[in-house]
């Protein structure tokens, strides 16, 4: 199954390597102006509501790689959508705002979306409404915005990087939610069998009580099995999900330019105990720093319907309801805090608003040019901290580059 995903995911980007090519330049790779080399290096500066601040001067960034200041000589502004027509239409920034324009900093023509859709958080009627809001998504790209479509674990529903959204809207009719959680003989919850398997007997001794009465001496050695035999299902599960969707963003590494990977999910658990069983937190975070090297600004959209989910159970809520949606929302913000994005957390409703904010943040973003020293040129992964001088502002940019070794 991994292997197959991971071929289905480079599937996904084939097309879009070559696209990418033409239309854009690598943000790791050093280009020179004036005799000055240059990293160029994206990034989205948004306020409050998500709208972009349009008005920065390179002198309001600062950049620090490899621990090291670097001086920004350059940011130019790129507009997309109905902000570039507004801007068109307004009277020209001035050059003492907004650095100009040179060819070294020339942008893609249109945006890179990828939706990916963790079958296994849903279930089926809720993935279907995380749909929608999605193809309404879609309906309000750009022509000249490449979209794709990648579902995992199974890749079932899937489609190449590309401009054809009516060929992603299809796919998206076939995405269905594939959640069955395993009935538990003595009703144990998620943080249940987190606590359980990992040696808690203070909640065993409780739990046992409550299913067989007091003493519960009976019932331990069976719920001790069961809460065993169901964190190994949920650490399963967990795994695939986060396979399928490392290997997409691996194959991400291979096109060029800056991308937006909008992550669908109804929840990624994440243990909060600091040990014992169902603890992948390091797994999960993993996967977000492989997101910052890919330069892919990653969106967690949680589609959060466990309040909801947990009264169709047997025996209505668990006494964990709080505390085990809580450990689905970690999963999500572990896997984005560590790519440098954004959880978006939907409780009710369509989930349009997230699309939106999506969207708004996503309507123009800066490309600043670094000025580089020679001992920059190591070949090697570097930390990379943009920063920027705006009271109330948030700045989304990537966290990891490489700038290649000089040639010989």
């Amino acid at each position: 199954m991994a292997m197959a995903s991971f071929a289905r995911a480079r599937i996904l980007l084939l097309g879009a390597a070559v696209l990418a090519t033409g239309a854009g330049q690598e943000p790791q790779k050093p280009v020179l102006r004036s005799g000055v080399e240059l990293l160029i290096v994206d990034a989205q500066v948004i306020d409050r509501d998500g709208q972009p601040i349009p008005t920065l001067r390179p002198e309001d960034f600062e950049v620090e790689l490899g621990g090291k200041k670097r001086r920004v000589v350059s940011a130019e502004l790129v507009r997309y959508g109905a902000a570039a027509a507004a801007a068109s239409a307004a009277t020209p920034v001035p050059a003492a705002n907004v650095a100009p324009a040179t060819p070294e900093l020339k942008a893609p023509v249109g945006r890179r979306f990828i939706l990916a859709v963790d079958e296994h958080s849903f279930r089926m009627a809720s993935a279907r409404a995380a749909m929608h809001a999605a193809a309404r998504f879609v309906n309000r790209l750009e022509k000249t915005d490449l979209v794709g479509l990648y579902t995992y674990p199974t890749g079932t529903a899937h489609t190449d990087l590309t401009n054809d959204h009516a060929a992603v809207l299809k796919a998206i009719e076939k995405v269905t939610g594939l959640l069955d959680p395993p009935i538990s003989q003595y009703k144990l919850s998620r943080s249940d069998i987190t606590d359980i398997s990992s040696g808690d007997t203070e909640v065993l001794n409780r739990i046992a009580i409550r299913e067989c009465g007091p003493p519960g001496i009976q019932c331990r050695k069976p719920i001790l099995m069961e809460a065993t035999a169901l964190a190994g299902f949920l650490e399963m599960q967990i795994a695939q999900s986060l396979n399928g969707l490392n290997n997409l963003i691996k194959g991400l590494e291979q096109v060029e330019g800056r991308k937006t990977l909008v992550l669908i999910s109804g929840g990624l658990f994440a243990s909060d105990r600091a040990s014992g069983r169902v603890n992948t937190g390091s797994d999960i975070r993993a996967v977000g720093r492989e997101a910052a090297r890919a330069n892919t600004t990653l969106y967690a959209l949680h589609m959060d319907t466990n309040f909801i989910d947990s009264f169709t159970e047997r025996g209505g809520p668990p006494s964990t309801l709080f505390r085990d949606t809580a450990a689905l929302a970690a999963g999500l913000e572990q896997v984005a805090g560590a790519a440098g994005g954004a959880v978006i957390r939907v409780q009710g409703g369509t989930g349009d608003y997230a699309f939106d904010r999506v969207l708004r943040e996503n309507s123009a973003y800066y490309l600043l040019g670094v000025e580089l020293e020679p001992a920059d040129r190591t070949g090697e992964s570097q930390v990379i901290r943009v920063r920027v001088r705006q009271k109330g502002a948030t700045i989304r940019s990537r966290s990891i580059v490489i700038v290649p070794r000089a040639a010989s």
